[in-house]
């Protein structure tokens, strides 16, 4: 017997399971999320200094002494007066960075001035102010994926910008005030994946398939990633996160690294569980919200029946499986491109010093990249054929069967 797609005061079924495990998924987390919320306490360093940090425009800017063959990026090799906008004038050190951006006067700048608990206050360059031409850059995206991509975009480019803003009010305040790495990513991931899918690809069956193999990719990586690292006995310390302690203080390196893990795999298993969820519906003929069929039949075939899915549905998990293999495999490939791009500058260090690729590849920061890329691809894996399997049994048992006329059902 065929369940009916019910709708309730305009809503259809699947809206309205979708709308209950989102509310429980809130309701669950939230109260979580208030006990762990940072207390946003301005930033200071271990031994005691402050930061702050404020606009500035240059005068007397004199880098002659940048031109040199080597100098430590982090030693001032220039100076320059910064005239705050709060109406100060301070002379500033200026790194090597600012001899590269070509710093002159007139400039606009960000000035970083560090007070100790003893000694002098120290003012110094901290980079280019940019803020002005971010903002035209993303206005002009917003723009174009207005044109091209529709609502849809839109709602996913605020997704962005909502996600960004609380992963860094939460999760990154959280692990800078010595909260537990993985539990900040795991809380940031499950409420950023819901709200994320949800306010971008609408509710329905769809999206609740798309979520539930993506937590399901990520929740696979995690473990995948902790028990390489494990065996592997990977410790996390690299240049950047001896930075990290510096100035955090003490932390679990290795659960830092798999955090960052699961941050980097929303966006990359999102992708693929969107399109594989979308490829099974439309392999099942259902259409969408403007009313074009997907994959239907051929014009003048036979409705399709629960009868004649259940006989089918092995030709149709093969079929959107051979679809999502090819998409999976574009996504390991694309990580791996990603991980060495990102890596390229480190690569080419290393050759600089002279080191085999053997000796490079047993590395604590490459060992640590290679395991963080294996567990990535071991959650795809995992992630695209889930996926299949959460999208085939929520549309028959939210969706019904397609080709049917949905009229006689409303209540």
């Amino acid at each position: 017997m065929r369940m009916p797609a019910l709708r309730f005061s305009g809503f259809t079924r699947e809206t309205f399971v979708s709308l209950i495990v989102v509310g429980c998924v809130l309701v669950f987390a939230l109260p979580i999320v208030l006990a762990m919320w940072p207390s946003q306490q301005p930033a200071a360093l271990p031994n005691g200094t402050t930061l702050d940090y404020s606009r500035a425009e240059l005068s007397d800017v004199d880098l002659a002494d940048c031109a040199a063959d080597w100098i430590d990026a982090d030693s001032h090799c220039g100076q320059a007066t910064a005239h705050l906008d709060d109406g100060g004038t301070q002379n500033i050190g200026i790194i090597r960075e600012g001899w590269v951006a070509g710093l002159e006067d007139g400039d606009r700048v960000v000035v970083q001035t560090a007070t100790p608990v003893q000694g002098d206050v120290l003012h110094s360059f901290h980079s280019v102010e940019r803020g002005t031409s971010l903002l035209i850059f993303a206005a002009i995206t917003l723009v174009l994926v207005a044109l091209s991509v529709g609502g849809k975009g839109l709602r996913a480019f605020v997704s962005l910008l909502v996600s960004a803003l609380f992963i860094w009010l939460f999760l990154v305040t959280g692990v800078h005030e010595g909260g537990n790495p993985l539990a900040y990513s795991a809380v940031t991931s499950v409420l950023v994946l819901t709200v994320v899918l949800h306010f971008t690809h609408g509710f329905g069956a769809k999206t609740m398939a798309a979520w539930a193999g993506t937590v399901v990719g990520v929740g696979t990586a995690m473990l995948t990633g902790w028990i390489f690292s494990s065996v592997a006995r990977l410790t996390g310390i690299t240049d950047t996160t001896s930075a990290s302690v510096f100035v955090t203080g003490d932390i679990d390196l290795s659960v830092l690294a798999l955090a960052g893990l699961l941050i980097a795999l929303i966006g990359i298993l999102n992708d693929i569980t969107v399109a594989q969820a979308s490829v099974v519906f439309s392999l099942l003929g259902f259409q969408d919200a403007g009313g074009h069929d997907h994959g239907g039949g051929e014009a003048g075939a036979a409705p399709t029946t629960r009868r004649s899915l259940r006989r089918r549905q092995p030709s149709l998990m093969k079929r959107a499986l051979d679809v999502g293999q090819d998409h999976a495999a574009s996504a390991i490939y694309t990580v791996s491109f990603s991980v060495v791009g990102a890596s390229l500058a480190a690569f080419v260090a290393a050759k600089s010093f002279g080191m085999p690729v053997w000796a490079l590849m047993q590395s604590e920061a490459v060992a640590y990249t290679i395991v963080q890329l294996l567990a990535g691809i071991v959650g795809l894996t995992v992630t695209m054929p889930a996926t299949t399997l959460f999208a085939i049994w929520f549309a028959k048992w939210l969706r019904g069967t397609p080709g049917h006329s949905e009229s006689a059902s409303h209540v």
